[in-house]
């Protein structure tokens, strides 16, 4: 999720009264609702790198406790209260996982042990209205400070109803795709994903043993039209030798949906791997791996990025 939304949901959790508990728990909640991204540093290096960190250890079983730990003892400083600062930290960062599992970039919880990515595909990365709602009950509580803990307890369980909406809206919308591609010849595997601001209108991702296709789904009253589609690619020799640059390797450890394309240029071959995930159909631009070979299989250039261009 976006990190305004973890902030205000460590924001609700610390003022539903574990501020009259222990002292420097805004702080202490503010910073651990935020802290598992850390690893967004990594970015400095190159976006091949940035790809193979994010929401990586600090989002799993072991990071959150070490973080939590960390984080109490900077903040026992100035607590005098190490168990205490530690639990909140504990409580408020595990959110933090939690919330991202719950989109479509995914989630590698057992890390180091397990590299499996999950993925919840209920929430859009930018929900504007969890943000409100979070916002709203902050507002409230900020203005009429003798109902702050109120104000914090309404916003969350209002938050946990719309989570809980969305889910059975995804659910929903997964069973009328099932239904759609019951007949589908070849069909191998499908998901639903969320937009943003739009509870009623979901995308759906087929894979059938030749091409990917995205659908949008409306719950009223199921798939309604065909949005794009791409042939996934053979298996080459020129595939072979471009899946070994860094920056395919990056996106074949990431991608969810891969697609794959070779063109001949001037000069040898161009190989796109694209995640048929993140393709924006209006735009035309998608998560992708872009590798250059010359007429020797060698690769000469590669590079990977999220609003990459590419043609349908």
């Amino acid at each position: 999720m976006f990190n305004s939304t973890h902030t205000l949901v460590g924001l609700a959790i610390a003022r539903t009264g574990l501020d009259r508990w222990v002292p420097y728990v805004i702080a202490t909640a503010v910073i651990a609702t935020n802290l598992p991204d850390i690893e967004i540093i990594t970015g400095l290096a190159s976006t091949p790198t940035y790809v193979e960190y994010h929401r990586g250890i600090t989002h799993t079983f072991i990071g959150i406790p070490v973080l939590s730990l960390a984080l109490a003892l900077g903040i026992y400083v100035f607590s005098g209260n190490f168990w205490k600062t530690f639990l909140v930290a504990l409580v408020v960062m595990a959110t933090h996982p939690a919330l991202d599992y719950a989109n479509t970039y995914g989630l590698r919880p057992f890390l180091p042990f397990d590299g499996t990515w999950y993925y919840g595909d209920t929430l859009f990365i930018i929900d504007p209205y969890l943000d409100l709602m979070l916002l709203a009950g902050f507002l409230v509580g900020y203005r009429l400070s003798r109902i702050r803990r109120l104000s914090a307890w309404v916003s969350i369980l209002l938050t946990l109803a719309y989570i809980g909406i969305r889910i059975d809206l995804h659910a929903e919308a997964r069973g009328q795709l099932a239904s759609y591609t019951s007949t589908l010849p070849g069909f191998e595997r499908s998901a639903v994903f969320p937009r943003m601001a739009n509870l009623r209108i979901w995308d759906g991702i087929i894979e059938t043993n030749q091409e990917m296709i995205k659908v949008r789904i409306d719950t009223r009253h199921g798939v309604d039209s065909e949005l794009a589609r791409m042939p996934k690619g053979t298996s080459s020799e020129i595939i072979g030798h471009a899946a070994t640059a860094p920056s395919a390797v990056t996106f074949i450890g990431f991608a969810r949906f891969p697609v794959i394309r070779v063109e001949g240029t001037e000069f040898g071959y161009r190989v796109t791997f694209i995640d048929f995930r993140f393709y924006n159909e209006t735009t035309g631009t998608a998560f992708a791996a872009e590798v250059l070979l010359d007429q020797s299989l060698h690769v000469t250039r590669d590079s990977l990025g999220f609003n990459k261009a590419v043609t349908q």
